[in-house]
């Protein structure tokens, strides 16, 4: 596989997955990818069409597909539900959970406040990804307390917010749109900061609320004359990969 496709599977676990823990016995993940030669290499035309994820309790899988609709890529459960979120929960891959939302003692000014987001620590210059499709209404500026700040609008008067970076992509700019997923900033500790981590902050209609608790719009699920092109092209890759649909009735019984 190539890097893209690693990072492509990053992305669709992220949300499930907890990268830090330890991989079990019984953990699986099948990929499968279109090659141009006899090789088996995957090259920079080749294309992720399939993932199958067996981690813990975790078993899904995602079929890649084309929306005849409007060109779209995006990738579908079985039932061509997309797998995509609206926002990331957690915006950075390999990030370890160290601090929830609500009051707390905090770590420098050492009395009780509101602690307004949810803390991911990572090694300094870890990639902080996009949470959802959006347009940068600030990005890295200095923010009293929060250190290197990006924000990030998103449709129905969502804000997300990403402090304490070392620095933000390269060319990543005010105005300029982003797509979920997207590397836009780096693990730091800047501002009022004991470590390297980020503190995620999302803002509804001008509240903050906690990331991990609200209940965020579901992705997109196909209808009609896509949902029958899809079912085609679910059926195409099923048969590529020898597994019938009695097989997967019999994996998820057990």
């Amino acid at each position: 596989m190539n890097p893209s496709m690693t990072a492509q599977i990053i992305r669709l676990l992220g949300s499930n997955v907890d990268f830090q823990g330890k991989v079990k016995p019984k953990d699986t993940l099948e990929a499968f990818f279109s090659v141009s030669d006899e090789k088996g290499k995957a090259t920079e035309d080749s294309e992720l069409l399939f993932v199958h994820a067996k981690l813990g309790d975790l078993d899904k899988r995602f079929y890649r597909f084309q929306d005849p609709d409007d060109n779209s890529v995006d990738y579908y459960d079985e039932n061509g539900k997309s797998v995509r979120q609206f926002l990331l929960r957690k915006p950075v891959p390999n990030g370890r959970f160290t601090s929830g939302f609500g009051m707390r003692r905090h770590p420098i000014l050492k009395y009780a406040r509101m602690h307004p987001g949810v803390d991911w620590a990572a090694p300094i210059g870890s990639p902080i990804l996009a949470a959802g499709d959006g347009v940068v209404i600030k990005a890295g500026e200095w923010t009293s307390g929060y250190g290197k700040q990006t924000l990030i609008q998103h449709a129905n008067g969502y804000v997300s917010s990403y402090n304490h970076q070392s620095a933000v992509a390269k060319g990543l700019s005010r105005g300029q749109r982003v797509k979920q997923g997207q590397v836009i900033g780096f693990i730091g500790t800047t501002g009022l900061s004991t470590g390297p981590h980020l503190h995620f902050e999302l803002i509804v209609n001008g509240t903050k609320v906690d990331p991990m608790k609200i209940r965020l719009p579901s992705g997109n699920s196909l209808d009609g004359d896509a949902l029958v092109k899809f079912e085609s092209e679910r059926k195409r890759i099923d048969a590529l990969l020898g597994v019938k649909d009695d097989d997967k009735e019999v994996a998820s019984i057990n």
